[in-house]
Protein backbone atom coordinates (compact mmCIF):
# COMPACT_ATOMS: atom_id res chain seq x y z
CA UNK A 1 0.00 0.00 0.00
CA UNK A 2 2.66 2.21 0.48
CA UNK A 3 5.61 2.58 -2.11
CA UNK A 4 7.65 4.90 -0.07
CA UNK A 5 11.23 3.87 0.29
CA UNK A 6 14.40 4.66 2.50
CA UNK A 7 17.87 3.98 1.90
CA UNK A 8 16.55 2.13 -1.11
CA UNK A 9 13.69 -0.12 0.91
CA UNK A 10 10.28 0.09 1.95
CA UNK A 11 10.24 2.74 4.51
CA UNK A 12 8.52 -0.01 6.99
CA UNK A 13 11.22 -2.45 6.50
CA UNK A 14 13.00 -1.40 9.98
CA UNK A 15 9.77 -0.90 12.13
CA UNK A 16 9.08 -4.48 10.37
CA UNK A 17 12.32 -5.79 11.84
CA UNK A 18 12.95 -4.35 15.00
CA UNK A 19 9.39 -5.74 15.86
CA UNK A 20 10.25 -8.94 14.70
CA UNK A 21 13.40 -8.74 16.98
CA UNK A 22 11.78 -7.43 20.20
CA UNK A 23 9.26 -9.58 19.94
CA UNK A 24 12.23 -12.92 19.26
CA UNK A 25 14.05 -11.00 22.58
CA UNK A 26 11.21 -11.19 24.92
CA UNK A 27 10.06 -14.62 24.12
CA UNK A 28 12.92 -15.74 24.82
CA UNK A 29 12.87 -14.04 28.03
CA UNK A 30 10.11 -15.75 28.69
CA UNK A 31 11.11 -19.24 28.03
CA UNK A 32 13.91 -18.21 30.77
CA UNK A 33 11.88 -16.66 33.34
CA UNK A 34 10.27 -20.29 34.04
CA UNK A 35 13.76 -20.99 35.85
CA UNK A 36 12.98 -17.82 38.31
CA UNK A 37 11.55 -18.03 41.42
CA UNK A 38 8.20 -18.63 41.29
CA UNK A 39 6.42 -15.23 41.55
CA UNK A 40 9.71 -13.79 41.19
CA UNK A 41 8.36 -11.16 38.47
CA UNK A 42 5.36 -9.73 40.35
CA UNK A 43 7.72 -8.07 43.40
CA UNK A 44 10.28 -6.11 43.82
CA UNK A 45 13.54 -6.33 41.40
CA UNK A 46 11.74 -8.71 39.36
CA UNK A 47 8.67 -6.14 38.63
CA UNK A 48 11.05 -3.34 38.01
CA UNK A 49 12.68 -5.43 35.31
CA UNK A 50 9.48 -6.83 33.69
CA UNK A 51 7.98 -3.05 33.63
CA UNK A 52 11.42 -1.37 32.11
CA UNK A 53 12.19 -3.02 30.07
CA UNK A 54 8.58 -3.35 28.55
CA UNK A 55 8.52 0.97 28.62
CA UNK A 56 11.81 0.94 27.03
CA UNK A 57 11.04 -1.52 24.21
CA UNK A 58 8.00 0.08 23.65
CA UNK A 59 9.03 3.51 23.74
CA UNK A 60 11.93 2.34 20.79
CA UNK A 61 9.48 0.28 18.73
CA UNK A 62 6.89 3.43 18.74
CA UNK A 63 9.63 6.09 17.88
CA UNK A 64 10.96 3.93 14.92
CA UNK A 65 7.61 3.03 13.66
CA UNK A 66 6.93 7.09 13.79
CA UNK A 67 9.92 8.17 11.83
CA UNK A 68 9.22 5.72 9.32
CA UNK A 69 5.50 6.62 8.89
CA UNK A 70 7.65 10.48 7.81
CA UNK A 71 10.08 8.71 5.92
CA UNK A 72 13.07 9.77 8.08
CA UNK A 73 15.79 8.38 10.01
CA UNK A 74 15.36 7.38 13.67
CA UNK A 75 18.69 5.98 13.69
CA UNK A 76 21.64 8.18 12.77
CA UNK A 77 19.51 11.19 12.61
CA UNK A 78 21.28 14.50 14.53
CA UNK A 79 19.05 17.10 11.80
CA UNK A 80 18.02 18.74 14.51
CA UNK A 81 18.98 19.02 18.30
CA UNK A 82 15.61 17.03 19.31
CA UNK A 83 16.31 14.39 16.77
CA UNK A 84 19.76 14.10 18.17
CA UNK A 85 18.50 13.88 21.76
CA UNK A 86 15.90 11.41 20.87
CA UNK A 87 18.82 9.28 19.28
CA UNK A 88 21.08 9.42 22.28
CA UNK A 89 18.06 8.11 24.72
CA UNK A 90 17.40 5.38 22.47
CA UNK A 91 21.24 4.24 22.86
CA UNK A 92 20.26 4.42 26.50
CA UNK A 93 17.33 2.46 26.44
CA UNK A 94 19.26 -0.03 23.86
CA UNK A 95 21.78 -0.37 26.92
CA UNK A 96 19.47 -1.11 29.41
CA UNK A 97 17.54 -3.81 27.21
CA UNK A 98 20.55 -5.93 27.19
CA UNK A 99 21.96 -4.78 31.18
CA UNK A 100 18.58 -5.68 32.79
CA UNK A 101 18.76 -9.59 31.48
CA UNK A 102 21.67 -9.94 33.67
CA UNK A 103 19.84 -9.51 36.96
CA UNK A 104 18.12 -12.46 35.95
CA UNK A 105 20.97 -14.63 34.31
CA UNK A 106 21.94 -14.04 38.14
CA UNK A 107 18.76 -15.05 39.73
CA UNK A 108 18.59 -17.90 37.37
CA UNK A 109 22.17 -19.07 38.45
CA UNK A 110 21.30 -18.91 42.00
CA UNK A 111 18.23 -20.66 42.44
CA UNK A 112 18.77 -23.41 39.94
CA UNK A 113 21.26 -26.42 39.75
CA UNK A 114 25.02 -25.32 38.75
CA UNK A 115 25.90 -28.71 37.07
CA UNK A 116 22.60 -27.95 34.86
CA UNK A 117 24.19 -27.64 31.71
CA UNK A 118 21.02 -25.31 30.37
CA UNK A 119 21.17 -23.41 33.17
CA UNK A 120 24.96 -22.59 32.51
CA UNK A 121 24.35 -21.59 28.97
CA UNK A 122 21.43 -19.46 29.69
CA UNK A 123 23.72 -17.50 31.94
CA UNK A 124 26.55 -17.26 29.26
CA UNK A 125 24.54 -16.57 26.73
CA UNK A 126 22.62 -13.43 28.20
CA UNK A 127 26.27 -12.11 29.85
CA UNK A 128 27.66 -12.46 25.82
CA UNK A 129 24.45 -10.69 24.45
CA UNK A 130 25.06 -7.73 27.17
CA UNK A 131 29.08 -7.75 26.46
CA UNK A 132 29.43 -8.44 22.76
CA UNK A 133 25.82 -7.06 21.21
CA UNK A 134 26.00 -3.99 23.84
CA UNK A 135 29.80 -3.40 23.31
CA UNK A 136 29.30 -4.07 19.24
CA UNK A 137 25.81 -1.78 19.93
CA UNK A 138 27.68 0.76 21.48
CA UNK A 139 30.59 1.12 19.06
CA UNK A 140 27.37 1.36 16.29
CA UNK A 141 25.80 3.84 17.79
CA UNK A 142 29.04 5.95 18.61
CA UNK A 143 29.59 6.03 14.31
CA UNK A 144 28.09 7.87 11.51
CA UNK A 145 26.23 4.88 9.51
CA UNK A 146 26.37 1.32 10.28
CA UNK A 147 28.00 0.65 6.56
CA UNK A 148 31.87 0.75 6.45
CA UNK A 149 33.37 1.77 3.26
CA UNK A 150 30.20 0.52 1.75
CA UNK A 151 27.10 1.94 -0.29
CA UNK A 152 24.71 4.25 1.63
CA UNK A 153 21.60 1.43 0.76
CA UNK A 154 19.48 -1.33 1.45
CA UNK A 155 19.08 -2.06 -2.16
CA UNK A 156 21.90 -4.68 -2.69
CA UNK A 157 22.19 -6.54 0.43
CA UNK A 158 21.73 -9.54 1.95
CA UNK A 159 18.10 -10.60 1.76
CA UNK A 160 16.01 -10.42 4.57
CA UNK A 161 19.08 -8.68 7.09
CA UNK A 162 20.00 -6.04 4.26
CA UNK A 163 23.73 -6.01 5.19
CA UNK A 164 25.92 -4.97 2.73
CA UNK A 165 28.07 -7.19 0.87
CA UNK A 166 29.97 -4.44 -0.86
CA UNK A 167 31.89 -3.53 1.97
CA UNK A 168 31.52 -3.37 5.69
CA UNK A 169 28.31 -3.59 7.94
CA UNK A 170 28.31 -3.08 11.73
CA UNK A 171 25.34 -4.29 11.85
CA UNK A 172 26.60 -7.56 11.55
CA UNK A 173 28.40 -8.45 14.90
CA UNK A 174 25.66 -6.32 16.45
CA UNK A 175 23.48 -9.11 15.36
CA UNK A 176 25.18 -12.19 16.18
CA UNK A 177 26.42 -10.56 19.48
CA UNK A 178 22.72 -10.16 20.74
CA UNK A 179 21.70 -13.39 19.75
CA UNK A 180 23.98 -15.10 21.86
CA UNK A 181 21.44 -15.12 24.22
CA UNK A 182 19.39 -18.07 21.90
CA UNK A 183 22.82 -19.62 20.42
CA UNK A 184 24.02 -20.99 23.13
CA UNK A 185 21.15 -21.92 25.24
CA UNK A 186 19.80 -24.19 21.49
CA UNK A 187 23.53 -25.63 22.00
CA UNK A 188 22.64 -26.86 25.11
CA UNK A 189 19.33 -27.34 24.85
CA UNK A 190 20.57 -30.41 21.50
CA UNK A 191 23.58 -32.04 23.45
CA UNK A 192 22.65 -35.54 23.93
CA UNK A 193 20.65 -36.22 27.91
CA UNK A 194 22.88 -39.43 28.16
CA UNK A 195 26.08 -37.00 28.53
CA UNK A 196 27.80 -35.97 31.55
CA UNK A 197 26.72 -33.41 33.08
CA UNK A 198 30.09 -32.06 33.81
CA UNK A 199 31.26 -32.89 30.19
CA UNK A 200 27.94 -30.82 29.20
CA UNK A 201 28.60 -28.15 30.84
CA UNK A 202 32.38 -27.78 29.58
CA UNK A 203 30.78 -28.52 25.88
CA UNK A 204 28.78 -25.86 26.14
CA UNK A 205 31.53 -23.46 27.75
CA UNK A 206 34.10 -24.58 24.47
CA UNK A 207 31.15 -23.34 22.41
CA UNK A 208 30.31 -20.13 23.69
CA UNK A 209 34.26 -19.77 23.51
CA UNK A 210 34.07 -20.19 19.84
CA UNK A 211 30.61 -18.20 18.93
CA UNK A 212 32.77 -15.39 20.82
CA UNK A 213 35.12 -15.75 18.74
CA UNK A 214 33.03 -16.07 15.79
CA UNK A 215 31.44 -12.58 16.73
CA UNK A 216 34.76 -10.78 17.80
CA UNK A 217 35.82 -11.80 14.02
CA UNK A 218 32.69 -10.46 12.05
CA UNK A 219 33.51 -7.23 13.96
CA UNK A 220 37.14 -6.87 12.66
CA UNK A 221 35.42 -7.77 9.59
CA UNK A 222 33.39 -5.31 9.30
CA UNK A 223 35.66 -2.17 10.48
Amino acid sequence: LDERLFNGVSVWSKPGKFAFSLAVFFATLLIFATYLPRGYLHRGMGRFIVLSLGCVALGEQAYITFQAALGQASHFNFSTPLHGFIYSMMGVGAVWLVTAPLWLAVVIGKSNSKNDPLILSIVIGLVLAFVLGGGFGSYLGSQTSHWVNAAQTDVNGLWFFGWARDGGDLRVPHFFGLHAMQAVPLFALFLPKRLDKKYACALVVLFSAIYAAGCIFTFFQAV
